[in-house]
């Protein structure tokens, strides 16, 4: 089986943009679809109206209050520029790419994102992550859909890759996950296997 879409979730930061490139690779090789998802962080935003507030600028080490309607202008700046990296990217290649901005956490709205069945790639976590990127998916998204994304983004970063999967019972994520290591055991690349939906539950794969 293969991946209809995959949304490459995105915020401000550098690692999220970082993934940009491979992503639209891989979306290319596999002939699906590309979503481009900015995230506007509302932790940012909630950071922005407290009064104490402040942001230091690089190089130059001066300070200035933040606020909330100079984040919003912050963050849309950010979206644009990501939007117009994204076209660049995908217009280099046949490749239907879209583009669309949500409010919220970062995790909630990748994990939104990932429940009709596509994936989400990014680094734009802020958890720490071994790898740069995660792959992140629901149990309902079958791993042969998966780890074949996963692996052949590992290949495309000659790096590792982290697979996330966001809901499920520990029946069901164990299940998933045996079945998971069978199609890993046939791949070449690094791939770390995370069942979020099980805390302090983690296989590694290779």
């Amino acid at each position: 089986m293969t991946l209809r879409r995959i949304v490459v979730g995105l915020d401000a930061g550098p690692r999220g943009r970082a993934a940009l490139e491979p992503v639209a690779e891989l979306a290319a090789r596999m002939q699906a679809e590309l979503v481009g998802l900015f995230v506007e962080d509302v932790d940012l935003l909630h950071l922005a109206g407290l009064p104490f507030a402040r942001e230091v600028g690089y190089p130059s080490a001066t300070t200035r209050a933040l606020d909330v309607a100079g984040m919003e202008r912050s963050l849309r700046a950010a979206a644009d520029d990501v939007r117009r990296a994204l076209a660049s990217i995908a217009g280099r290649g046949p490749l239907t790419w879209s583009f669309r901005i949500a409010r919220g956490t970062v995790l909630r709205e990748l994990r939104a994102a990932a429940e009709h069945g596509d994936i989400v790639v990014t680094g734009a976590l802020r958890v720490t992550l071994r790898a740069p990127l995660a792959v992140l998916c629901s149990i309902a998204t079958a791993p042969d859909q998966v780890v074949p994304a996963a692996t052949a983004l590992a290949r495309l970063l000659g790096g590792g890759v982290e697979i996330m999967l966001l809901d499920g019972d520990t029946a069901a994520a164990k299940a998933w996950q045996r079945e998971a290591r069978g199609l890993l055991a046939a791949e070449q690349g690094s791939v770390r296997v995370i069942f979020d939906a099980v805390p302090g539950k983690a296989d590694e794969s290779s």
